[in-house]
């Protein structure tokens, strides 16, 4: 159960920003549904929900997914019931039941860098950036690893006519994932995702190197680099040596699937 003493509504993005950076043992609230699960008691939490975040706007180059949008919103928007082919309705379709993908936010999936996120994988693919209120523009990938507290204050998807695929193991419906992946084929070659390790999505490197100077005929080749390439560990959903079993069977399904993309 999320408890409190205090809450600080603040209205606008200025506002938000320092209260984040004069309380930074304040957790940030988006949906707070994670948050609540912990049994901390914290003296104060920063709302978030009244600087007007919650939207998703497109132009002919990019969509713009305000931080407050819900997953629920991303997964009814219609222009991505297409974009992709239905990418974005697929990597949330299996968070929880609908109410929880009611109150989730996308900004709060993306600022919490959860290593179960189905999220994160997809954005990673479609090489999303995040706009920060301090940090300015910057990839997901990067986001990662940027160590400052700073307002996340929407999520920006190009508009790439590019292959991509996403995919996210579960032992039952609606459980945590205990891997997730995702794939993107371009002009570049193939870059392959694994998340859920259980750590933060990371690039299998050598693996689309070697599919990317040899082609397909490697695949077998590629695929045996990935124990080099990532890091895997146990914990209560699957052990370390499962995951990377699985792991090599998804990185074949990824590549297919963008290889054949129409």
């Amino acid at each position: 159960m999320l408890m409190f003493t205090q809450v600080q509504q603040p209205s606008s993005l200025e506002e938000a920003h320092a209260l984040m950076i004069k309380q930074k043992m304040a957790p940030v609230l988006a949906g707070g549904c994670w948050t609540r699960l912990g049994n901390r008691k914290w003296p104060m939490v920063i709302d978030l929900s009244g600087l007007g975040l919650r939207y998703i706007e497109e132009d002919d180059a990019e969509f713009r997914i305000g931080a407050m949008a819900t997953q629920r919103d991303v997964e009814v928007y219609e222009p991505f019931q297409t974009f992709a082919n239905g990418a974005f309705p697929k990597a949330v379709k299996d968070i929880l039941g609908v109410q929880f993908r009611n109150m989730a936010t996308m900004g709060g999936s993306v600022a919490a860098r959860f290593g179960f996120s189905d999220i994160i994988p997809l954005l990673l693919a479609l090489q999303a950036e995040v706009r920060l209120f301090e940090g300015g523009r910057m990839s997901v990938e990067a986001y990662l690893s940027y160590g400052k507290r700073d307002l996340l204050i929407e999520i920006i998807v190009p508009k790439q006519d590019v292959p991509v695929a996403i995919e996210a193991l579960r032992k039952s419906t609606s459980d945590f994932p205990y891997l997730t992946g995702s794939a993107r084929r371009d002009d570049s070659g193939y870059s392959v995702y694994i998340g859920c390790r259980p750590g933060k999505p990371i690039r299998a490197i050598t693996a689309c190197n070697i599919l990317n100077e040899k082609g397909m005929d490697a695949l077998e080749e590629a695929t045996e680099a990935i124990e080099g390439d990532v890091a895997f560990q146990s914990n209560s959903h699957a052990s370390a040596e499962y995951r990377l079993s699985m792991a090599k069977n998804m990185f074949k399904r990824l590549v297919k699937e963008v290889d054949t993309w129409k």
